[in-house]
């Protein structure tokens, strides 16, 4: 099946993807992962709802951020493809072509 196929019958998923082991990401994600409950739990209980709306805001925050930044790099491959193989305009001429 081609790119195309795949991508019509649902098998093309960009989110797929997981943090590599000791990645910067791997690591913040640890971070977050191991310091929330120490900071949940030194809050008083009517500031834990502020932080899991805090929280659940940037989490919506970040899929906005990622969606843009999809669209955006999808754009950028377009044009890069569309300015490969089909514009044909450069600064010089190529000598075989007609005046």
């Amino acid at each position: 099946m081609n790119f195309l196929e795949n991508f019509f019958f649902g098998n093309v998923d960009p989110q797929l993807r997981a943090v590599r082991p000791g990645s910067r990401a791997d690591k913040l994600r640890i971070y977050i992962t191991d310091h929330l409950p120490e900071t949940e739990t030194a809050l008083p209980e009517e500031q834990r709802g502020a932080l899991d709306k805090i929280l659940d805001a940037q989490g919506e925050l970040d899929t906005i951020t990622e969606l843009d930044s999809f669209i955006v790099g999808f754009r950028l491959g377009a044009a890069f493809t569309y300015d490969t193989f089909v514009n044909t305009d450069t600064p010089h001429r190529d000598l075989t072509e007609k005046l």
